[in-house]
């Protein structure tokens, strides 16, 4: 064990008030009565004393230290025998852990991160043991426990090797180089920036309290390097870590990184370029002990060593907010439905009732904007129904709905439901039109509303493109009173309707001016303060900011003359423009300024207002301004004020001057000053709070007028205080299944009458990343498990829709689907109507292979992650194949793969051939794996109209709610150990295979992931084709290190080609071959042969053969054909009925290759298969790629090549062979010659 122990907070020097002795209007931020106020004596920097909430939390006895041993995780990851001091042992695991979830931090103390002990977790077991009843309390405390932990998990983990990095280093030479980037024991990433050192406080305007923090920045990171490399990203969350160095004592700060700069731009502070910087402000900004620390830091008064953690993709708002409202919320736990979602006793049977504005007596839903016929003039409209009334009523309007609307029989059910139930759920699978129906309601929900009290309905989704969808479907129906909350969309037409472009709109009444005149002026007040602080302790020269509370109690008469000089009537008075030179006076005196040069003194005022002109007046008003201002001064300056002692101050020399200042900092006590500057930061984030709760009232007057407020779940959260002023009756939540339950909570106001969720439990769940929290590890925690699931698998029958007409795939790519979890799925008659692939065969295929995974080096950054480079090679076959058979553009195929570095694999293998497009979140995944260089452009599109042009790599779990013509899926797993990893999960299998509309290609080992029943039964009980590829010498042979793998990926080319050129109607697809064996390419040409014979003529001549775009020898090396069906490849393809396999056969076709015995005459009979099927074909584009890939083998076989081309051309006319026969007889450039033979061929056709 270490020594170094968790630091904790020295008890302040600052006096202490209590709340009900001083000014509350000044604690909040700013005074409006000044000297006025009758508790002016409270104005001044103090503590508010403030008691912990939670009197059954007491600290831990022992703290917790630092040790150098591994921090591995235990196979019991939690306990639970209770929080705080309700544990077994009677005392708290750490200074964090607490009974009552609101006196939790949301962000790790330093105590907490050292603490060895099991953290406390609750499961959502009904009979597990809890301090606190059934109910809404007790079920707000367990996912709050459990969604801290899967956010601060990780911080942890990180912050604890930085610690033990900082530990270890202390014995350690000093190194200007270094390796930053590290790894803990669970596998975590992160860098680390070591002897990190404070360089300056900076008071920010709307962040308050900042600081810049200089470190060693290693040679990788110098100069502009560190811009590109993903380290420190502007809003991401970092740590400073902290060693005493006279205790060891252990600190963390968790910082927001605010700005990067470079060596260069240190190089003027530092003189080296051995230094770089970052400017942060405070991630808690209510953190007052922090700040306080940080100024102790800055001013020298405690002494420590320091290192930077960049906590890799970590931003604070994606898990603080929601935490942060979970614990308000469980101080009054009335969030809308709480009795259904956390009843107290399990067994009720639970019962939903309509919405409550839709109880009235005359209320009815208008009906109207549904209607298919334009010409429906007739009233439509619906009554709620009531619990109890006769299921015949609801019938009847089901079957209106079919009527009279587009609506299918489960979308006219779901929507008579979900208008009927207070709480309402709807399953949607794949492609059966879930968004459509939201929409509808939206629609009759919006015509319904009362007209003289409209309220806008809420919608929220997971993502900002899913909610940008659905506002468009809403935009598209005439849906335009649109408000659309969070900054991070970037469709073009949403940005007319941002909130802040609305509002800007607006006419601001009386009131809301003068209230944000106010609370503006208070926090720009505070600001001045805060910069003159700031600037004090960073250069230690302190200023008048810092000094006037000391003269104003020790020294009144001194600090009366200096205020005395700086009072200006109050109608003039503007704090935006005064917030810089408050103070001018003292700083005048002290750079040795006379009092009766008042030109001087009004120079430097003059100076001070012209660097912050920063309201909005013009020249004139500025002037004007200006001369009100040097009017009060100069009237001031006329009164002469004397010391106690009758000495007057600016008869002092300048030396004198300076002596005396430092007199009065050598009477404070420096604790103080940095406590004060801790309570400036208080009070100003205070005066913001206020300066916000202004702005809202605009704000929420100009949403009132809307109809739709769209917004993300995070959305929810960052403008609840908004949302929930507006008393929102209606919320439609998309892909609610996607949502963390926590997030869907968050967003039920209290005032909620209404909630629409539509998702599909049976799809992928909300993602976590500590699997211990999981619903595939345990079944007890369930963190992933969403709202939607829970309550569809309740013990209380919870009443939901589902939807059952499919409009996405093809029945047969929907047969997967129903051999899985959805065996109740209809097709819509359009979907028969999907073409086919072109190119293809089959709809679905599986090529099966036994060939195993990459196993790649343990120190790599594939060795988080899986891939396979088999695999790689044939998704990017196919793809080349798909694309140059002129069916599909890029846009219209999807590779989707479960793992992170099967993707990377396939990014970096297809970007040699085609743009590829990378969603966000994998790029970040990959750049957080280290398997793509932060700064690389690789899956970025550089316009939008890009997106069409680019092929698409995604992640199984980034590509929910999409689909393509084409899915390419690339399983990736192939073991001996019989592992199939992310592959057995029910919901992966179920998006993986419902996202094709037209053709779905699976690579993978059927045999391993057969294992698995999902997959089993849709192997089974699908029309899957599968064919094998387990030949043991064949894999022996294309796995060697010259040919590895495009020697099988051209077999696999070859033996579509040759099912290309033939199938072309149905009934010939039927005739061709069952499997796609690669290895048996005889029998494919034999079985392709019958084909093109009972084919018309017609119809084969016009079918285009894909170009081959690989090594010639590749293609022909897998092809063995026998001289027999040489000869009949080489007749022309008869009409249907006549099955002559001798009519129009040359007869000397085979025996120039076979009479003489020429050099590689292999070559020579596979160059017969090409050109025969040349023979057939009628594209030149075809022709001109054939010839390019033949010209670089023609000479090692050249007089063969040459003799099958005379052949070629002599079948289709006579004229030009001889002009070819001259061309070889004397071959003095072979490509030259067969060229020429192309050239005429090309002619010809």
């Amino acid at each position: 064990m270490a020594s170094a122990m968790a630091h904790r907070p020295d008890k302040p020097h600052l006096e202490s008030k209590s709340i009900e002795v001083v000014c509350c209007s000044y604690v909040l931020g700013f005074c409006l009565f000044h000297e006025g106020c009758p508790m002016r004596d409270s104005h001044r920097i103090h503590l508010i004393d403030e008691s912990p909430s939670d009197p059954n939390t007491a600290p831990s006895k022992q703290r917790n230290v630092l040790s150098l041993e591994p921090r591995v995780s235990p196979k019991a990851c939690f306990d639970s025998d209770g929080p705080g001091i309700l544990s077994s042992v009677k005392d708290a695991r750490h200074d964090n852990d607490h009974v009552l979830i609101q006196d939790i931090r949301i962000l790790p103390t330093a105590d907490e991160i050292l603490s060895r002990r099991r953290p406390y977790m609750p499961t959502k077991a009904h009979d597990q043991t809890h301090h606190l009843p059934p109910g809404p309390g007790r079920h707000l405390d367990i996912i709050f426990r459990q969604l801290r932990h899967e956010s601060v998990e990780p911080l942890i983990d990180n912050c604890y090797h930085a610690m033990q990095q900082l530990m270890i280093s202390r014995t350690q030479p000093r190194l200007l180089d270094y390796q930053f980037s590290q790894e803990t024991a669970q596998r975590r990433r992160y860098s680390l920036l070591r002897n990190a050192a404070f360089e300056e406080l900076i008071f920010h305007e709307y962040k308050g309290t900042m600081v810049r923090i200089s470190f060693d920045c290693p040679r990788a990171l110098q100069g502009g390097k560190i811009h590109r490399s993903g380290l420190f990203e502007e809003g991401m969350l970092c740590a400073l870590v902290g060693l005493h160095d006279e205790t060891d004592e252990l600190s963390t700060t968790f910082f927001q990184v605010h700005l990067r700069e470079s060596t260069d731009a240190m190089k003027t502070r530092t003189g080296n370029h051995s230094r770089a910087a970052i400017q942060l402000s405070f991630a808690d900004r209510q953190d007052i002990l922090s700040v306080r620390r940080c100024a102790f830091y800055m001013h020298r008064l405690i002494k420590a060593t320091f290192v930077l953690v960049d906590l890799p993709n970590v931003l604070l708002a994606g898990f603080a907010l929601h935490l942060d409202r979970l614990q308000k919320l469980a101080l009054d736990p009335n969030f809308a439905f709480s009795k259904q979602i956390a009843p107290t006793n399990v067994s009720d049977v639970l019962t939903i009732l309509p919405p409550k504005y839709a109880t009235g007596p005359n209320f009815q839903y208008n009906l109207q904007d549904l209607r298919a016929e334009k010409n429906d003039r007739a009233v439509f409209t619906m009554r709620p129904t009531q619990h109890g009334s006769v299921k015949g009523e609801s019938q009847a309007t089901i079957e209106a709905l079919l009527a009279r609307t587009s609506l299918d029989r489960g979308q006219a059910a779901a929507l008579h439901d979900s208008l009927n139930r207070g709480f309402a759920m709807t399953q949607g699978p794949p492609g059966t039109g879930k968004s459509f129906l939201g929409v509808a309601l939206t629609q009759v929900i919006l015509a319904s509303q009362d007209k003289s009290k409209p309220r806008p309905i809420l919608v929220a989704a997971q993502t900002n493109i899913a909610c940008d969808e659905f506002l468009h479907d809403l935009f598209e129906k005439g849906i335009t009173k649109i408000a659309r909350l969070g900054g991070a969309s970037t469709a073009e037409w949403v940005k007319p309707y941002f909130l802040r472009e609305l509002t800007n709109k607006l006419k601001l009444t009386t009131m809301e001016r003068h209230n944000v005149k106010v609370a503006r002026k208070q926090a720009d007040h505070l600001f001045r303060d805060g910069l003159g602080w700031a600037e004090a302790l960073s250069k230690d020269m302190l200023g008048w900011h810092s000094l006037k509370d000391h003269l104003r109690t020790d020294h009144t008469a001194i600090y009366d003359h200096f205020a005395s000089l700086e009072e200006i009537d109050s109608d003039v008075t503007d704090l935006r423009r005064t917030k810089r030179y408050s103070g001018f006076a003292y700083e005048f005196w002290v750079s040795g300024g006379d009092i009766k040069d008042v030109n001087a003194l009004l120079e430097v005022l003059d100076t001070l207002l012209g660097n912050c002109d920063v309201s909005n007046r013009s020249a004139s008003s500025s002037i004007q301004f200006k001369e009100q201002i040097f009017a009060a001064v100069k009237c001031n300056t006329r009164v002469e004020l004397k010391l106690a002692n009758g000495t007057q101050i600016w008869s002092l020399s300048l030396k004198e001057r300076h002596c005396l200042v430092n007199q009065w900092i050598a009477e404070l006590n420096p604790w103080k000053v940095c406590e004060g500057f801790a309570e400036i930061h208080r009070r100003h984030q205070a005066a913001l709070s206020r300066k916000k709760q202004a702005y809202l009232a605009i704000d929420a007057r100009c949403l009132a007028q809307q109809q739709i407020i769209g917004l993300t779940s995070t959305g929810v959260v960052q403008n609840w205080e908004l949302l929930n002023s507006l008393k929102l009756r209606t919320l439609l939540t998309e892909e609610a299944s996607e949502c963390l339950e926590a997030h869907t909570i968050c967003s039920l106001f209290s005032s909620v009458e209404h909630a629409i969720l539509i998702g599909d439990p049976l799809q992928l769940r909300p993602q976590v990343t500590e699997m211990a929290l999981s619903t595939e590890n345990s079944g007890d925690y369930r963190l992933d498990e969403s709202l939607f699931e829970r309550m569809m698998n309740s013990e209380s029958e919870f009443p939901f829709s589902r939807l059952n007409v499919q409009r996405r795939m093809h029945p047969e790519i929907a047969d997967l689907s129903r051999a899985g979890d959805y065996d109740y799925l209809v097709d819509h008659e359009l979907t028969t109507l999907n073409p086919p692939v072109v190119g293809m065969a089959d709809r679905i295929y599986w090529l099966d292979h036994k060939q195993h995974e990459d196993r790649p080096d343990p120190r790599s950054p594939m060795s988080n992650s899986h891939s396979n480079r088999f695999e790689v090679e044939f998704c990017a076959g196919l793809v080349r194949y798909l694309i140059e058979c002129n069916g599909y553009s890029l846009g219209e195929i999807v590779i989707l793969t479960p793992y992170n570095g099967q993707l990377a694999a396939l990014a970096s293998r297809l970007r040699e051939t085609c743009s590829v497009l990378l969603s966000d979140k994998d790029r970040e995944a990959l750049i957080d794996q280290d398997l793509l260089p932060a700064d690389s452009k690789l899956g970025c599109p550089k316009t939008s109209l890009d997106l069409s042009n680019m092929l698409r790599i995604v992640t199984v779990d980034n590509f929910q709610g999409e689909e393509a013509k084409v899915i390419i899926f690339s399983a990736v797993r192939s073991n001996t150990q019989g592992k199939v990893g992310f592959l057995k999960t029910r919901n992966r299998i179920n998006v993986a295979c419902s996202r094709a509309r037209d053709g779905f290609y699976v690579f993978g080992n059927a045999s391993l992931i057969g294992t698995v029943d999902h997959w089993a039964k849709r192997i089974k009980e699908a029309a899957f084709k599968l064919a094998a590829l387990d030949t043991p010498n064949e894999h022996s042979r294309f796995t060697s290190q010259n040919n590895s793998n495009k020697s099988l990926l051209a077999q696999f080319c070859a033996s579509r080609i040759f099912l290309v050129a033939t199938n072309v109607t149905k009934s010939v697809i039927q005739l061709t071959c069952t499997t796609m064996d690669v290895y048996c390419a005889q029998q494919h040409v034999r079985k392709a042969y019958r084909a093109a014979t009972s084919a018309n003529e017609n119809v084969v001549r016009s079918v285009e053969v894909a170009p081959l775009s690989y090594p010639l020898s590749d293609f022909l090396a897998v092809i063995r054909i026998p001289l027999r069906v040489l000869k009949l490849l080489q007749t022309k393809p008869s009409p249907v009925g006549c099955r002559s396999k001798r009519q129009n056969c040359p007869a000397d076709i085979s025996r120039p290759l076979y009479a003489r015995r020429l050099h590689k005459p292999a070559f020579a009979m596979r160059s017969v298969v090409l050109f025969s099927l040349v023979a057939t074909c009628v594209s030149n584009s075809v022709l001109v790629a054939l010839y390019k890939a033949l010209t670089q083998y023609a000479r090692a076989c050249a007089a063969q090549v040459l003799s099958v081309a005379i052949a070629v051309v002599h079948s289709a006319t006579m004229a030009n062979v001889r002009h070819v026969k001259r061309a070889v007889r004397s071959p003095v450039n072979i490509v030259a010659a067969s060229s020429r033979v192309l050239a005429y061929a090309i002619r010809v056709h």
